[in-house]
This record gives C-alpha cells, sequence and structure tokens, in this order.
C-alpha cells in the first residue's frame, strides 16, 4: 500500500481530472436545466474536435508535422469552434422535435448522435496509430510533486467557468430566461420568452465548453483515444447526479472528489490491487451513495398522513 508522500502525485492528477469532470458537468447541467436533455454526446463531439484539431496539425503519429507549426493557433481555436457548431447544430435542427418528449428519449438522440459520430471518426481516422495534440505544456515541482502547466490550466479554468456561469444565471436576463424555462416551459412562453433562442444559446454555450474540455483533456491522458473521450462523459455525469443536475456548486465539489478518489485507488496493488482495478467505478458509487442520502428523508402522503 502506498505511503502519504507517494500519492502526492496521484492528488495533482485528480485534481486535474477532477477539473474535467467539473466542466463536463456544468455544460451538462447548464444544458439540462434549459432543455431537460442530458447530451450523452458531449465526449463524442470533443473528440471530434479533437481529431479534426490534430488534422490540421499535420496529421503526425504524435507532434505536428514542421510545416504545420504555423497552424496551431488556428487548429486550436478550430476544436472549440467545431465543438459548438456540431452541438449548436443539433440543438437547433434535431432537438426541437424530441422537445416534448420525455426526458430519456431526448437523451437517447444525443446517443445516437455520440454513435454516428464514433463511426465516422473510426472509418476516417487509423485508431492503430497514437495521435495527441502538442500543446506547450512546462513542469514545476509544489511541495516535492512535479505539476504541469496543463493540469493548473485544467483546474483554474474549471473554477472560473463555474463562477462566471452562475452569475450569468443569476444576474443576467439570459440566464433568468434560462432558469424559467426550465421551470415551465409552457409559462416561459406564454411571457414572452424565446424558447428556441435561449434553447440555442444554451446548446451553444455547452458546446464552447465541450470544445474548452477537449483541448486540455488529451493532454491528460496523452493520447487522442476514441473510445476513451467518447465515453468520458459517461464518469462526468457522477457530479452532474450529485447535484441533481440543478447546483454548479455540488457538480464542482462532487466532480473534483471524485477525481481526487479516482487517482488515489489507482497505485493500489497486492491484495488491494482490486481498489485500482475498479477504479472507475468511483463516479458511480459516490452517486449512488448521494441518492441514498438525499433521499434518506423523504415523505409520502398516505391517507392525510406522512410515511417515512
Amino acid at each position: 500500500m502506498p505511503g502519504l508522500g507517494d500519492l502526492w502525485p496521484y492528488i495533482i492528477q485528480g485534481l486535474a481530472f477532477g477539473a474535467m469532470y467539473a466542466l463536463t458537468g456544468t455544460g451538462l447541467v447548464v444544458l439540462y436545466q434549459t432543455t431537460g436533455v442530458v447530451n450523452l454526446a458531449f465526449g463524442a463531439i470533443g473528440c471530434m474536435g479533437a481529431h479534426i484539431a490534430w488534422s490540421l496539425l499535420g496529421g503526425s503519429l504524435v507532434k505536428p508535422t514542421p510545416h504545420a507549426v504555423g497552424l496551431r493557433f488556428l487548429a486550436y481555436p478550430m476544436l472549440v469552434v467545431v465543438c459548438a457548431g456540431l452541438t449548436l447544430a443539433y440543438g437547433v435542427l434535431i432537438a426541437p422535435f424530441l422537445a416534448r418528449r420525455d426526458p430519456l428519449v431526448k437523451s437517447l438522440g444525443t446517443l445516437g448522435l455520440a454513435l454516428l459520430l464514433l463511426g465516422v471518426m473510426k472509418e476516417r481516422w487509423d485508431t492503430s496509430k497514437p495521435r495527441a495534440l502538442d500543446l506547450p505544456i512546462k513542469t514545476f515541482k509544489v511541495a516535492g510533486g512535479v505539476v504541469s502547466t496543463t493540469q493548473l490550466a485544467a483546474l483554474g479554468f474549471a473554477i472560473l467557468v463555474v463562477v462566471v456561469v452562475s452569475v450569468f444565471l443569476k444576474k443576467t436576463a439570459t440566464g433568468t430566461a434560462m432558469r424559467a424555462i426550465a421551470n415551465d416551459r409552457d409559462v416561459s412562453s406564454l411571457l414572452g420568452v424565446p424558447i428556441r433562442r435561449v434553447e440555442a444559446l444554451a446548446w451553444l454555450g455547452s458546446g464552447v465548453i465541450c470544445g474548452c474540455v477537449f483541448l486540455l483533456l488529451p493532454q491528460l491522458f496523452g493520447s487522442i483515444d476514441q473510445g476513451t473521450l467518447t465515453w468520458f462523459i459517461i464518469g462526468a455525469l457522477g457530479g452532474a447526479i450529485v447535484g441533481q443536475f440543478s447546483s454548479l456548486t455540488v457538480t464542482f465539489i462532487a466532480s473534483m472528489a471524485i477525481g481526487v478518489i479516482e487517482s488515489l485507488l489507482t497505485p493500489f496493488t497486492g491484495a488491494v490491487q482490486f481498489m485500482s482495478d475498479f477504479r472507475k467505478m468511483t463516479p458511480f458509487v459516490v452517486a449512488v451513495a448521494a441518492i441514498m442520502w438525499i433521499s434518506r428523508r423523504r415523505t409520502v402522503v398516505l391517507a392525510g398522513r406522512e410515511m417515512r
């Protein structure tokens, strides 16, 4: 079993991955609050954007080719643009047809998009070759542990996005409209809220967050792996579930905790090897524990009497 000093690098890595969970959770919560859709295509859209950026950088095995270095500043913004464009296109062209359907049906529609994009990526890019985005990375020591600029950027950006989005939802007219739609779509429409426009803005904002996440995430994983990045969304759902798809603060805290716990389980070997083997279950274990805690005092009114 590793000692406390040996766990410091895993804590740093866990904070970085927790920040990615938190950013993803923020995009999911904002979109769900406005449209009632859990965007299961979040990871596939981001992975598609990462592949396009990689191709613009020259499509070499690991690092960009020399002639593609000049495209660096075009490729990285293009990743965000592609993610925002794909998300907005789905939200404007397909999502309105499912607007009146059950939330489960609306969310499964995005799963279809995820599978479609995954198929396109497998057809277009050779999965047997390593692919990575060559962001400029520097490392330095903090309290005896090595910290990278990517890890710091992930943590700092996650905090910034949660604060900005929270203020936006509470202090702006558009944010108020988003919360109104979440409470009652029909009443909001009667009051003159431009439903389609506000929902399109929510899809666009979620897409921008997706692009920013996948600008950093391949660096943390070390490569652009289609399966890993596409289904990263599954683990990120844990924090959003704990926050009940409503509280950005709780989602952020839960996501950070999930990232750290999952990372701390990595180095276990020997008799406790199973803890490392099953560390990917962390988001689900935390989510189930949170659901049980939240519902522990739920009451049901039967014949005028409260039944626990």
